[in-house]
């Protein structure tokens, strides 16, 4: 298991207040910026960015008629016995070869049990998100409103209809067969949560999504919030020193930007964010925590990854996370990258635990990132002779900074 802290606990020395805001200010976007998508709508016909452009119109064109997305559906409830409530499988636990029904699952680090797609809430869960994401692009591209009415209505179905939509709460994820009903590490099975205040940004001038909408939203936000602050699950998470820990406090600021509750977003970003920076990444750039795991090549780029989505994410709310470096240097993004940058060209050089085929791609997006931000020639030159950039998908792309200030 991954190491935790309590001694973490410092880390909330960001509390989750959870105040009410009179006015909230206007939501701005977090991921997405408004720079790549204005280059979408003005891009020249035959350029990189009209191809993108077009690829999220088919992309959308074709989800138009998509069914409704819920979790009410899964005929598998063996949690709780509420369609309502979210449920999921632990990845890496596989049948009890040592028992006749295989129970309790055992673990084994590093290696997904493929069928936990088939038991689990998280795959309707991620294609309703990426699908509403692109109906979302799509309407502010070209300000059709077919496209906010498919995205409203998938955002509808599993967040607000009473008859299918998801209870504000992770209760049953990540549960163990024949052992635990949910488990702490269960709190990231919902980090693409992170995509849900840049949706309702996109949305907000649409008819389709109303007051009534956005007012049941902010409702299910803040329950989902509360949730996040004060379970026991959640709190144990919170608690992590790795990945995990960072993954609990992107997700917990977006759902307070959905719940139009900025200024708490702004507090963890501010405040948790760096204090995760230090502690996992040292003067060297190493990952510790993620270096110990059985892929930990896959988990370093993994945790860089977020960790540059979180500073994204500060940037667009006025916090420089991008040139965060400890008095004892440690917590450098930049030191991070440079890291990593070496095995790109040679991954023959890691010596880390990895055990499945070290692949460089998992290193596009922060490294498109890295080179949008730093001026350094390492990282520049990586991602000259990587190109990854190229290798990104469009809501990547979308998300790499554009003239940040240094």
């Amino acid at each position: 298991m991954p190491s935790r802290s309590l001694g973490l606990a410092i880390f909330l020395a960001v509390p989750c207040l959870l105040v009410n805001i009179q006015a909230a200010p206007p939501r701005p976007l977090i991921l997405i910026q408004p720079t790549r998508l204005a280059e979408l709508k003005s891009a020249t016909p035959g350029s990189p960015a009209a191809m993108r452009f077009e690829q999220i119109l088919a992309d959308a064109d074709n989800a138009l008629d998509l069914p409704t997305i819920t979790i009410t559906e899964n005929p598998n409830l063996q949690a709780s016995g509420d369609p309502h409530d979210y449920f999921s499988t632990a990845p890496y636990y596989w049948p009890n070869p040592d028992t006749p029904d295989g129970m309790p699952y055992i673990r084994k680090d590093g290696e997904r049990n493929p069928d936990r797609a088939k038991m689990s809430d998280q795959e309707p869960m991620l294609k309703m998100l990426r699908t509403a994401e692109v109906l979302a692009i799509a309407y502010h591209l070209t300000d059709q409103e077919k496209y906010a009415t498919s995205a409203a209505r998938l955002l509808r179905g599993f967040f607000l209809n009473p008859k299918t939509r998801m209870n504000p709460n992770l209760n049953h994820s990540q549960g163990v067969p024949g052992g635990v009903a949910g488990r702490s590490f269960g709190v990231i099975d919902t980090l693409l949560f992170i995509k849900l205040p840049d949706i309702l940004t996109l949305l907000s001038p649409s008819a389709s999504w109303s007051a009534s909408d956005r007012e049941g939203f902010s409702s299910w936000c803040s329950k989902f919030a509360e949730w996040l602050c004060t379970s026991p699950l959640a709190v144990e998470e919170r608690a992590a020193v790795n990945n995990h820990g960072v993954m609990y406090d992107l997700q917990l600021a977006a759902i307070l930007v959905a719940a139009d509750k900025q200024d708490e977003a702004r507090q963890i970003l501010e405040t948790s964010i760096p204090s995760r920076m230090d502690s996992q990444i040292k003067p060297d750039g190493s990952q510790p925590e993620e270096l110990a795991r059985t892929t930990s090549w896959n988990y370093s780029c993994y945790n860089l990854r977020y960790l540059a989505k979180g500073a994204t994410m500060a940037r667009s709310l006025g916090i420089d996370l991008w040139h965060h470096v400890a008095p004892d240097g440690s917590g450098s993004l930049r030191a991070a990258m440079l890291y990593l940058v070496p095995f790109l060209k040679d991954p023959q050089l890691w010596k880390s635990p990895q055990i499945k085929k070290l692949d460089p791609s998992e290193a596009r997006s922060w490294l498109g990132a890295g080179a949008a931000i730093y001026p350094d020639p390492a990282i520049q030159q990586a991602a000259d002779s990587f190109a990854p950039r190229e290798g990104l998908d469009i809501i990547d792309w979308l998300s790499i900074p554009v003239n940040p200030s240094s």
